[in-house]
Formats: C-alpha cells, structure tokens, sequence
C-alpha cells in the first residue's frame, strides 16, 4: 500500500468513520468483543491476571481491551474505498475526543521516557500507557464498528447485568452464602498480580465490594449502570427485558448503601436526579414517592446502616481519608509548578515509586500530562456530555431521547468518581465510561438507522 493509499484512507475515515459499507453478513456480531471485556471486568478483579510475563496487563479484561484496539486500528486502515451510504460526512465530536486522548497519553509516555527513571519509574509509565490503550481501545472499537442499535443495546445490556450481579454477589456474601469473591476467582487458575485488599470495615459495617477490588470501584460501578437500568426498564423492546431492568434497577438501589460510602451516596442522588430529569411530570412525581418511600424503608430495615451513612457526611472533617485527600493538594502545586506545561509524565509519580497515593483523577492527570493533559481529559467529559445533552433535547424519538440522557447521567456519575478516587485504578467505572464515549461517538448512539 503506497504512502498516498494510506493518506487517503486516513482522511476519508476522519471525515467518517462510521459510514456504512456493503458486506456479507457477519457470521458474529460485532458486539461479541465489548460484551466479551465486560463479563470479564464484573467477573474478575482486576487485580487476577493470567499467569506469565504479562503481570498487570493480563488481566483478561485488559488482554481482550487491546484486541479492540487492534481491530479498530484495522478497520480505521482498511477504510480507504468506503463511501457513506447517503454521501454525506458523519463528523465525531466524540470521537475526535477519544482520539486526541489516546494521542496525549502516547505523547505523555515520550515524555516520562526522556527523562531519567528507575525500573520503577519505567515500569509505571509504560504499564499506565498499556491501560489507556486499552480502556481508550473498547471506546474506539465502538465508535468505529457498531452500527446497529440492536448492538448497542446489548453492549449497554450487559453492563447493567455485570453491575447487578456485583450486586447479588455482595448481598450473598453478607448473607454467609458464598465466600468471598478473591477466593472464588483464584479457583479459575489466574493469579494475583497484587494482594487482595483485606475486608475493609467504617464504622462497624463491612463495607461491601462484590466482584471489584475496593469498595468505591463496587459504588461507582453500581451507581454508574443505575441510570441504564432505569432507561431500558422504561424503553427495552420486550415486556420481559423491561421487567428485568425494572428488577435490576431496584437491587442496584438496594446495592448503593452496601459499600457504606459517600461516593456510593453521591452516585447515586446525582445518577438519579440527571436521568429522572428528562421523564414527564407525573413520572418524575411517582419516582419521587417510589425514592421516598425507599428512604423509609432503609430506615425501618436498617437504621443502624442509615445512620452510619448520615455520620460519614457528618463527620468528614474528621476522617482520614478526607484530610489525606486535602493534602495532597499541596504535593500537586508543588510538582505542577516545577512541570505546567507537560508534567512529569503518565505513570511515574506512583507509590512504589516513593509518591503518595493521590484519590483524585484529576490530581493525577495534573502531575502525570500538565495542563495540556489535564485539558484534553476535561474535553472528553465537556464534548461527550455536550452531546448527550444535546440529543436528549433534540432526539428522534421519547426512546432515543432517554438514552442520552441516561449516558449524561453516566457521564456525570463517572465526573463525581473521579474527583474522589483514581479510576484509572478501577477497570469497571473506567470501561464504564469508555463504553459510553463510544456509544456517543457511533452511528448507534446517533440513532440514525
């Protein structure tokens, strides 16, 4: 293939990647490899990883990720003959977005690597890169090949059903049911790259976690899938996928106080009041009644667990993981100021390698990309969110309408998680959102037929 081939190529798929082409039909749908990296990130922890020289990046999750990433990549090459099927562009806003990110974590890897680092050092940036190209991969993969709404709907399907079955795993666990999940998973014959965190327990109560590593990746997780739940159990295409979402949706709710968390209980008010905030009047009033009437129900089954959650709030000035967040501002300025523009670089300032833990995202992004970084992570929440907002107000149908403002709501669950922990952390609330980067950006998600 000549140089002027691929240049073509290039520029056609910029101006539209998501044009139809004609083909045989395909023996698998295309939603098979998104569904595939779900199941294994609500089913293993990210902490198992297949056994081998891989160590963090074999989990199953992230070894299926870059499959997606490889076949993005191909079909992005590929697409030098393709024309759309009515001639004209279908520009991404999304997806420039996704892209200017993975081309910022790249070029942030060049600069960690054009400075001196120890093994440490070296290891972080280059296992921080392998993880956005990953999570950066799914998001791509949706954009550029799924079409058809049947598609999305299942790729989005089975977020709400990973989301709920982290959540019956933690119910059983408390109930005695089951052990615990880190020992139903070292059955499997994967390994511990890192050891599993010990039961983590705030104010007498263990803090529930289901199939994810630490309690707030289970909250942001639960809450984030919440909103979808609520969506398809109003807009499913079959009476028995509604009653399922409608099933799902309550033991997501049910799920939020488990963690006892105020991610958890943020998530979920800020889940519920974007979502719930494009329904009729009288849906939104029965909602109103239907999350009272929950309150009281929690206060009358649990109120020692009711009053735990309220004392979390209350009692913030006091608790450790508050103030240690608040001062980590000081370490940031401080490494911000002697790196604005660009930063130290994705991945090297980590606590192996003598920093501190820093539960902020945005923290992170500061020390790791400078401004320049911090902006093109700040452009993928605004774009994306600019979209869902706009296609909720403007969609072709009720059905399309709620969607998107089911996915703003994801979006905003997701923006709350990482100003209060590192999602780059947690595999479930990342691919969570790369999901619905990806979504935002399709020709599925715009719903065109």
């Amino acid at each position: 293939m000549s140089l002027a081939t691929i240049g073509r190529s290039v520029a056609r798929t910029v101006a539209d990647p998501t044009r139809h082409v004609p083909h045989r039909p395909r023996p698998v749908r295309v939603s098979w490899l998104p569904v595939a990296v779900i199941a294994f990130a609500f089913l293993v922890p990210g902490n198992f990883v297949v056994p081998g020289p891989l160590r963090s990046n074999g989990s199953p999750a992230r070894i299926f990720s870059l499959v997606c990433l490889a076949l993005a990549v191909l079909t992005f090459v590929a697409a030098s003959r393709r024309r759309s099927d009515d001639d004209a562009p279908r520009w991404s806003v999304v997806g420039g977005a996704i892209a200017l990110y993975l081309g910022a974590a790249t070029w942030s890897y060049g600069v960690a690597v054009m400075h001196p680092l120890d093994a440490g050092q070296s290891a972080g940036a280059l296992r921080s890169l392998i993880a956005v190209l990953g999570a950066a991969g799914v998001a791509l993969y949706v954009w550029m090949l799924v079409r058809d709404r049947a598609d999305m709907d299942r790729i989005l399907g089975w977020i709400v059903v990973g989301a709920t079955f982290s959540v019956l795993v933690a119910l059983a666990g408390m109930a005695g049911l089951i052990p615990s999940w880190a020992s139903i998973a070292r059955m499997s014959g994967l390994v511990e790259n890192t050891a599993t965190l010990r039961e983590l327990s705030r104010l007498d109560f263990t803090r529930a976690r289901g199939t994810s590593e630490h309690p707030i990746e289970f909250s942001l997780a639960t809450t984030a899938a919440l909103p979808l739940a609520l969506h398809y159990a109003r807009y499913a295409l079959t009476r028995t996928a509604r009653g399922w979402s409608a099933v799902a949706s309550v033991l997501l709710v049910v799920g939020v106080p488990l963690a006892v968390s105020r991610t958890a209980v943020l998530g979920v008010v800020i889940a519920l009041v974007v979502a719930v905030s494009i329904w009729p009047a009288v849906q939104k009033f029965v909602a109103a009644l239907v999350g009272a009437a929950a309150v009281v129900g929690f206060f009358v089954l649990a109120p020692a667990l009711v009053q735990s959650l309220v004392e979390i709030f209350t009692t913030a000035q006091e608790d450790n993981s508050v103030t240690g967040r608040l001062d980590d501002y000081v370490v940031v300025e401080q490494l911000f100021r002697a790196n604005p523009a660009l930063g130290l670089g994705m991945g090297v300032y980590r606590p192996d390698t003598g920093g501190n833990y820093l539960d902020n995202t945005w923290l992170n992004t500061i020390i790791g990309g400078g401004a320049v970084g911090t902006l093109v992570f700040a452009a993928l929440f605004l774009l994306a969110a600019g979209v869902a907002w706009d296609r909720s107000l403007i969609g072709s149908d009720p059905a399309h309408r709620s969607l998107n403002r089911a996915l703003l709501a994801v979006l905003a669950v997701v923006l709350m998680g990482s100003l209060t922990s590192d999602l780059t952390s947690f595999q479930q609330p990342t691919l969570v959102f790369m999901v619905v980067l990806g979504v935002l950006a399709s020709r599925a998600g715009k719903g065109t037929p």
